[in-house]
C-alpha cells in the first residue's frame, strides 16, 4: 500500500509516495515518487463551503455543475480557507498541476496532501460498479487530497457519479 511520507532535509520538508513492503526483517520502506516541496498551513478563514460558495439550493448546485467543477470549487474553498494565495502558488487544476516557482509542491492541509498526484486521482475518478467500493475510494482521494467535503455535498456527488 502506497502512502505519503515527509522527508526533512537541510530543514526543509519534502513529500514523497512510498510504499511499505514486508521482509523476513519487518517492513521496509521503498520511496516510489517524488511529490514535491511540502509547505504546511494554518486555517485562516473558517467559513462553510456552502457560504462560501453563495450556494443556496444543494441539489441545484449538484445538479447544474459536473464532478471536476465541483472539485474545483471544493479546491477553491480549501485554498481560501488556509489563505493559500495563487500569487504564491501556480495551481492548474485543468492539469492538475500545484508549483512553487516552477517546481512541484504539496500543500499539507486538513492532515491530507494536496499535490498534482491527488489532484489528479479525484479529477480522473471513475466508478468502476460497485457503489460503496467507489464511495470509499472517492472518498480516501479526498481526505487524501486534504479536502474535507461536505457531506451534503458529498452525497449529491455520489448520486450524480453512480447513476449509470
Amino acid at each position: 500500500m502506497a502512502f505519503f511520507r515527509i522527508k526533512k532535509i537541510k530543514g526543509k520538508e519534502y513529500a514523497y509516495m512510498v510504499e511499505s513492503k514486508w521482509h523476513k526483517k519487518g517492513s521496509r520502506q521503498k520511496v516510489k515518487g517524488y511529490i514535491g516541496r511540502a509547505y504546511r498551513f494554518d486555517l485562516k478563514n473558517n467559513v462553510d463551503f456552502l457560504r462560501h460558495s453563495k450556494i443556496e439550493d444543494v441539489q441545484n448546485y449538484i445538479q447544474s455543475n459536473g464532478k471536476n467543477r465541483i472539485i474545483n470549487d471544493l479546491v477553491e474553498w480549501e485554498l481560501f480557507k488556509f489563505g493559500i494565495s495563487k500569487e504564491e502558488f501556480s495551481i492548474d487544476l485543468g492539469n492538475a498541476n500545484i508549483k512553487k516557482n516552477k517546481k512541484n509542491a504539496a500543500l499539507l492541509i486538513n492532515d491530507g496532501f494536496m499535490c498534482s498526484l491527488t489532484l489528479k486521482k479525484l479529477l480522473d475518478f471513475k466508478p468502476e460498479g460497485d457503489e460503496q467500493t467507489d464511495g470509499y475510494r472517492l472518498a480516501r482521494a479526498f481526505v487524501e487530497a486534504g479536502i474535507k467535503v461536505p457531506q451534503d455535498i458529498f452525497v449529491g456527488l455520489c448520486q450524480k457519479l453512480f447513476s449509470f
